[in-house]
């Protein structure tokens, strides 16, 4: 049966729709890769479908492997202090023990010294002591200071072994065990680092899956606006579901070399799913140009013409997104490397379909992609009008009042961006997004009847080469006995108070002497050859609160220093290690890394866009503007989630920071997102430019054409991100917030305000490049020129 063609376009409909192929064969060049490799899939449709059914399937086979391998977020610096004391606890004391977690037994009428309430303890600890993941647990009665004061809740602590994965695949299994050991009078909740990641795991599970449910049908009803008919707006949406399976069986794939976290799953479903379907809706609204403006041509050239223009222009655009967030591997923290691993993967997956799945769709639908017209739109639909549309009367008034539009945009965006230069960085656990599960619960009564830092301790790891000395050793005695003084410290724990209790002096002598008597009673607290020493520390304060960073720098910048250096033991390495300081060292680690990734991936979205447009001035312009969204998007993040403007709105309790990883995150992913927009709306405006070198003409036939499209493609990313804004983690709901906002901001204050009016005012200096260094770079436009428009349809002067 043949497609039914769509009636013939406007005069200026078909104009404006370049039909690039052909204009290169004019020029005697050969079409765009893109353009050909479009054509090709065209051509053999139904083969191209068939080997992605096949991806499909293989995705759809690997993908339990990577959602079930997924951890909470790791806070790892390679060669950090924090980093260096996990490697010394699992090195030099002899033990496989890489993490303590507490069991919490809670009853609301029996005590500690009921006999019901120690037979659930005893059950407990022999219910974990049989799992192989743990190495030892802790009798709390016979442990000091494991009993709250009113005698209603015990902690038992038990050594984990293992990584972050297999600690957290283990947790929910242990708490099944505790479950068995549990009463209807005591509790038995397990928490600590490893079980809240685990929780938080599987709340975000459920959240994304709400949050897609939600993103998917309001982006259907935007697509569906914008192409007026329900074919058109399904296919980009389909697209988009490809992409996100795709990328996460491609990720399971490699599970087995890398480890994933719950963080990353988020940030590649948002970025994935609105990238499929942003790069989808720009070619599908292109390739419906071709047909109106080309009715009579062979589908497979018309598909060609499509991908020969706007395939082009999305396989650069995603390149530009890859660039920036491949920036992240500049940052030693696995966190970030996987997050770009991850959004990297998605974007290479979102090209893959782009430039080989769609164009199969696009050619097998031929006039179909019209089908099912929405009834008030028909008229759109057939006879699509730019030039007489909203835009069309928008970009007349931003010609004439340049000055007035662009300074509006300007005052409007310096506001939005203001609170951001009082942003503080910091972390936050998550428990309150768990609070209903059993970690969460035992972490919440930890706080409330032992300190609050008593899950998550500070462990400070000493070491000598040689042998700890009387100096080393009573450096840390001192040490310890300062922090016990200090009013943010609950308790410490130290072998210097064992050594006095069992050889009666804080030296070598003692050491050695208690080391080869009674080794048990130092155990983890000495290494069994006497290199090395550990401290517990428990702080008053959450291990997510300022005042636990303020402490850890205290003890590394004054305590361990003074303590060092008064009892002359130079030789003495000391390392504090734990939640806390994983987080300050993350945070640091973000400071020394901006500036070199902002260099990177500016200096490098420089070079392309100078290659892709041939100007000197535009690439300057695309990386300032893309600079005022983010900017924009931090400030109004700081105020809603730091200052806690949102709390009411958002459904969340301000902890007076920003998650320390998020900043640098959301500005590799917004740079690359805004870019999207930028080298769209500029791709159109130099098929114009390069038509009639007509500035003026350029800028406002790039607003007219595209205004609309990156409108569309703005309000389907705000919707997918806004979706995510209804997780119960804050942190999530901080990157959705931000992506969304900036979009939103890019998309319209930006994009149809501040950049015509720019690009008005400069004139043709926008596309001035010195003639030696056009002739020095390789050409790599993303657009042919298109040939001249017939006489009778060219636009008149303006």
């Amino acid at each position: 049966m043949t497609p039914r063609t769509v009636p013939p376009a406007p005069a200026d409909a078909a104009t404006d729709a370049t039909d690039a192929t052909g204009a290169a064969a004019d020029a005697g060049r050969r079409p765009p890769l893109a353009g050909r490799l479009g054509a090709w899939c065209a051509r053999h449709a139904w083969r191209v479908v068939a080997a992605w059914l096949v991806v499909l399937a293989a995705a759809a086979v690997l993908f339990p492997r990577f959602s079930d391998g997924l951890t909470g977020a790791s806070l790892t610096v390679n060669g950090s202090e924090s980093e260096r004391a996990e490697r010394l606890l699992a090195s030099e004391f002899g033990t496989s023990v890489t993490e303590d977690v507490v069991a919490v037994f809670h009853s609301e009428t029996l005590t500690a010294a009921d006999e019901p309430f120690r037979q659930a303890v005893a059950r407990g600890a022999a219910a974990l002591a049989d799992e192989p993941e743990v190495a030892h647990v802790r009798d709390p009665y016979a442990t000091p200071g494991q009993i709250a004061e009113d005698g209603h809740t015990a902690l038992l602590v038990a050594g984990l072994t293992g990584d972050a994965a297999s600690r957290q695949e283990a947790a929910p299994r242990l708490q099944e065990a505790l479950d068995t050991a549990a009463t209807g009078d005591v509790e038995a909740l397990l928490t600590g680092s490893s079980p809240l990641g685990a929780a938080v795991v599987a709340q975000q599970d459920a959240d994304l899956a709400r949050a897609e449910a939600i993103a998917l049908p309001v982006a259907l009803v935007v697509l569906a606006l914008a192409f007026g008919t329900l074919v058109a707006a399904g296919l980009p949406l389909l697209l988009g579901m490809v992409t996100v399976l795709t990328s996460f069986g491609a990720l399971g794939a490699v599970s087995g070399l890398a480890s994933f976290d719950v963080f990353t799953q988020a940030v590649v479903a948002m970025i994935g799913l609105a990238l499929g379907i942003d790069y989808s809706l720009f070619v599908v609204t292109r390739q419906r140009e071709e047909l109106a403006a080309h009715p009579d041509r062979p589908i497979a050239e018309t598909v060609g013409a499509t991908m020969a223009t706007a395939g082009k222009a999305v396989l650069f655009s995603g390149g530009t997104v890859a660039i920036s967030i491949a920036g992240l591997l500049l940052v030693r923290a696995p966190v970030f490397r996987n997050i770009a691993l991850g959004v990297m993967t998605a974007v290479v997956v979102m090209l893959a379909v782009a430039v080989t799945l769609l164009p199969a769709v696009l050619a097998l639908l031929g006039t179909r992609l019209n089908r099912l017209p929405l009834p008030w739109l028909r008229s759109s639909v057939a006879r699509p009008e730019p030039e007489r549309s909203l835009w069309g009367r928008w970009s007349r008034v931003v010609m004439r009042r340049p000055v007035v539009v662009g300074g509006v945009a300007a005052v409007a965006l310096a506001a939005a961006a203001l609170p951001a230069t009082e942003m503080r960085l910091g972390f936050h656990l998550g428990a309150e997004a768990v609070a209903d599960e059993p970690a969460g619960r035992g972490y919440a009564l930890v706080a409330e009847e032992f300190a609050p830092g008593t899950a998550t301790p500070l462990r400070l790891v000493a070491s000598e080469d040689g042998g700890l000395s009387t100096a080393s050793l009573r450096a840390l005695d001192t040490l310890a006995q300062r922090l016990a003084a200090d009013d943010r410290v609950a308790a410490v724990t130290s072998g210097t108070d064992v050594l006095r209790e069992h050889a009666g002096g804080v030296d070598e002598a003692a050491l050695n002497a208690v080391l080869a008597a009674d080794a048990e009673a130092v155990a983890g607290l000495f290494g069994p050859e006497g290199n090395a020493a550990a401290l517990t520390v428990v702080p008053r304060v959450a291990p997510d609160s300022a005042g636990a960073t303020d402490l850890v720098e205290w003890i590394r910048g004054t305590a361990v220093p003074e303590a060092v250096t008064e009892a002359g033991a130079g030789d003495l390495s000391v390392a504090v290690g734990g939640l806390t300081a994983a987080t300050a060292d993350l945070s640091a680690e973000v400071s020394r890394a901006t500036p070199v990734v902002l260099a990177a991936v500016l200096g490098l979205s420089f070079v392309l866009l100078l290659l892709a447009f041939r100007s000197l001035l535009l690439p300057l312009k695309a990386i300032t503007m893309n600079l005022i969204a983010v900017g924009a998007a931090f400030g109004l993040l700081t105020w809603v989630f730091q200052d806690g403007a949102g709390e009411g709105a958002l459904d969340f309790t301000s902890a007076g920071f920003i998650q320390a990883y998020l900043p640098l995150l959301a500005f590799v992913a917004l740079f690359g997102l805004s870019m999207d927009y930028e080298v769209f709306l500029l791709s159109r405006m130099k098929e114009e430019w390069g038509r009639s070198r007509d500035n003026a003409s350029a800028v406002t036939s790039g607003l007219v054409h595209s205004a609309k499209v990156i409108t569309a493609a703005a309000a389907i990313m705000v919707v997918v991100f806004a979706a995510f804004m209804i997780t119960r983690v804050l942190e999530i709901k901080q990157i959705g917030f931000a992506f969304a906002v900036a979009v939103l901001v890019d998309a319209t204050v930006i994009r149809v305000m501040l950049v015509p009016a720019f690009m008005r005012l400069a004139g043709r200096a926008n596309w001035w490049l010195p003639g030696w260094l056009d002739r020095a770079l390789p050409r790599v436009d993303l657009t042919e020129s298109a040939p001249a428009p017939p006489r009778e349809h060219a636009a008149a002067p303006r």
